[in-house]
């Protein structure tokens, strides 16, 4: 189980890369409509998933006393997944689709990501959720200093997430999770790459 949450856990921090660069593109207006939306949408989709089987895995393999943290991230993986994973298929299978046809009128009020707009409420909560459970895991792995440390600057972004609800700037402090979420995952990995194949994971 360790090992299916190593390649988890990559993959995780590989599709927040993925979804960075385009990104970024979009940014520097290299990207256009609608291959930016896109080319974000689509591995945000699957990076829900790959979250919450790379938080299963870590829960298993965590040592019983500290199952009360990554049971709590668990779960916490899980209400991100659910908010943004349906975000982000009716982006890709309805808004975008009816946009091409030129009626995206018809279903712009489920349009994501403007500020204001009720997707983007949904996909602001899903990323403080994503980013409490970052938090809440970090006291499963004393002794991993930088990991907890990557663990912890994601989480410390929750506030800066659902606050652009009411200030959309803070989507600049937010930003950080370009950087802080695939750190994570990937010290992650590497934390459950060296636990036992069998036994629980524990501290060095």
């Amino acid at each position: 189980m360790a090992r299916f949450g190593t390649w988890m856990a990559g993959a995780a921090a590989a599709a927040a890369i993925a979804y960075g660069v385009p990104q970024l593109l979009q940014v520097a207006g290299v990207l256009t409509d609608p291959w930016d939306r896109i080319l974000i949408f689509a591995p945000s989709l699957a990076l829900a998933p790959l979250f919450v089987l790379a938080m299963a895995a870590t829960h298993v393999a965590t040592p019983p006393d500290r199952h009360v943290w990554s049971l709590s991230a668990l779960a916490l993986a899980i209400l991100y997944a659910a908010d943004v994973s349906q975000v982000y298929v009716v982006q890709l299978g309805s808004i975008i689709p009816h946009d091409l046809a030129g009626a995206g009128e018809t279903v712009g009020i489920a349009a994501c990501c403007t500020p204001g707009m009720p997707a983007t409420a949904v996909d602001l909560l899903g990323y403080t959720y994503m980013s409490l459970a970052t938090l809440l895991l970090a006291p499963a792995f004393p002794g991993r200093r930088w990991l907890q440390f990557s663990l912890v600057a994601n989480g410390l972004l929750a506030p800066a997430l659902i606050g652009q609800l009411a200030w959309p700037d803070l989507i600049y402090v937010g930003a950080l999770w370009l950087v802080t979420f695939p750190a994570a995952m990937i010290l992650l990995a590497r934390a459950l790459d060296a636990a036992p194949p069998i036994s629980p994971l524990r501290s060095p």
